[in-house]
């Protein structure tokens, strides 16, 4: 029975089953997905390059003598609390603004919005890497990018 089964065609059939298989895993589970980027709601891009990159900051060591910079363990605690939260209503921002494509000028208005909510990040340490988060989370859109200067220029207003 089984001499009667060549290579080539055994290995058509497996090819075959695999690649229905994958169908249906791509078709079940990233349907929205692919309507996306076959409607041309979405761009396929590369994100491996943009991984591969690392921005390095230049941080300054915190002077004991200057007492006007000085945090209490409670202090941080509750910036670090304000940080996580300000991150993810800025990845909600970032899904709302992509499902409904808004213009840069009313995505930079909610952003200013969440600023003056979340003021407390801005005279903290971590601005920087919350200045980052923005810019990383604004390459996830298609028609919006911000720079550091406008994020910049978002925090100084």
């Amino acid at each position: 029975m089984f001499t009667n089964i060549s290579w080539g065609n055994y290995i058509f059939v497996i090819v075959l089953l695999l690649a229905s298989w994958y169908l249906f895993i791509g078709f079940r589970y990233y349907l929205f997905d692919i309507t996306e980027i076959v409607t041309g709601k979405r761009k396929l891009r590369n994100h491996r390059i943009n991984d591969l990159e690392i921005h390095y900051d230049v941080v300054r060591p915190q002077t004991f003598t200057d007492s006007s910079k000085k945090t209490s363990f409670g202090e941080t605690e509750e910036t670090i609390l304000d940080i996580d939260a300000f991150a993810e209503k800025l990845k909600n921002l970032v899904k709302d603004a992509s499902q409904r494509e808004v213009i840069k000028s009313e995505f930079i208005g909610h952003l200013s919005l969440l600023f003056t909510e979340y003021s407390s990040i801005k005279n903290s340490p971590f601005r920087s890497s919350v200045s980052e988060l923005i810019i990383s989370e604004c390459e996830k859109l298609d028609t919006i990018s911000l720079s550091h200067v406008e994020v910049e220029d978002l925090w100084n207003e």
